[in-house]
C-alpha cells in the first residue's frame, strides 16, 4: 500500500472519530440529535471515495473510489427521499454504477497506469 494513501487515510479516520466524539459529546443532552446525526454518515464514505482517488496514482484506485463517492450520494439521497428516490425505486442506479466501474476501470488503469508515490528504495537503485 502506498505510504502517501496510508496516512491519509489513517488521519481521515481519525479526523472521522474526533468529528462524531464532539458531535456526540456538543449534543449529548438531545437524543433525538444525535440520532439525527446517522444520516450523514454516507458523507464519511464519500470522503474515503476521495481519499482514494486524491492523488491520481492507479487507474483502479480511482474508480474504485469514483464508486464509492457515488453510492455514498446515493445511499444519502435515497435515505433523504430526495426527487422522490427511495431504496425500492433507485436500486437500478447501484447497478449502473457497477457497469460504469467495469467499463471505466481498464480505461482508467490504460491512461493512468500504475504509478505509485512511494520514495525509491536506495538499495534497489545501487542493484539495477
Amino acid at each position: 500500500m502506498e505510504h502517501g494513501y496510508r496516512l491519509r487515510t489513517q488521519m481521515l479516520w481519525g479526523v472521522t472519530l474526533v468529528a462524531f466524539g464532539v458531535a456526540y459529546l456538543v449534543q449529548r443532552d438531545d437524543p433525538d440529535a444525535v440520532a439525527d446525526l446517522w444520516h450523514y454518515w454516507p458523507f464519511v464514505l464519500i470522503a474515503f471515495g476521495i481519499n482514494c482517488m486524491i492523488p491520481p496514482t492507479h487507474g483502479k484506485r480511482v474508480v474504485d473510489g469514483l464508486s464509492q463517492v457515488l453510492f455514498g450520494a446515493w445511499f444519502y439521497v435515497t435515505y433523504e427521499g430526495m426527487w422522490g428516490l427511495t431504496f425500492q425505486n433507485s436500486w437500478p442506479l447501484l447497478i449502473i454504477v457497477v457497469g460504469l466501474g467495469m467499463v471505466l476501470q481498464p480505461l482508467a488503469v490504460r491512461w493512468l497506469g500504475t504509478r505509485h508515490d512511494t520514495p525509491e528504495d536506495p538499495q534497489n537503485k545501487e542493484q539495477a
